[in-house]
């Protein structure tokens, strides 16, 4: 008896292999035989890899096959990824809000009036850990947390500026910070 239903669509599933290869990469390249191979894969399963994407992480495959089309280079740094995402405008809105909460955060831990330091390596002759203070930390905290520049700068410049009240404060004595209340 006929039917009027659609038959469903099923992809090919993908051995573990093939998709680590196509998440992560396949290097040196044993998953696949040709990088033709690896294309035909990835746009087969590009909606599933995708779909498994959140708070700025691209596969591999997205890497090397979209970023191009969409005129974004892959960062040498993986850490500057997400920030790479970011300012070519190819995050979601809810990423890129947890990340710049995330990144804020970050930035804010960097620059507080608490003693901070960021460990840069590790010293082989003296078998110990190698840590930056004040301004190469920060900086060194920035990089490790893939902080975009554009925020850092933005940021930056809000905390040299005066708060609003601060400044009504100041303008409202002449120009001078807030003085305590006279002694009676």
């Amino acid at each position: 008896m006929p039917t009027n239903r659609t038959p469903i669509q099923r992809r090919r599933q993908m051995s573990f292999s093939e998709e680590m290869a196509l998440e992560f990469g396949d290097s040196p390249p044993t998953t696949f035989a040709t990088d033709q191979e690896r294309r035909a894969a990835w746009e087969q399963h590009r909606d599933y890899l995708m779909a498994k994407c959140d708070r700025g992480w691209r596969p591999a495959a997205w890497w090397d096959y979209d970023a191009p089309r969409l005129g974004v280079r892959r960062p040498r740094d993986p850490e500057y990824e997400k920030a790479a995402l970011w300012e070519a405008g190819l995050l979601t809105p809810e990423e890129k809000a947890t990340l710049e909460r995330d990144w804020r955060q970050h930035f804010d831990e960097a620059n507080s009036p608490d003693y901070f330091g960021h460990c840069i390596g590790y010293d082989k002759a003296r078998h110990c850990a190698v840590w930056a203070k004040g301004e190469e930390a920060r900086k060194a905290h920035y990089k490790w947390a893939g902080i975009p520049r554009a925020l850092i700068k933005r940021w930056a410049e809000e905390r040299e500026r005066p708060a609003p009240q601060a400044r009504r404060a100041a303008k409202s004595n002449g120009g001078l910070p807030d003085q305590p209340p006279p002694a009676a």
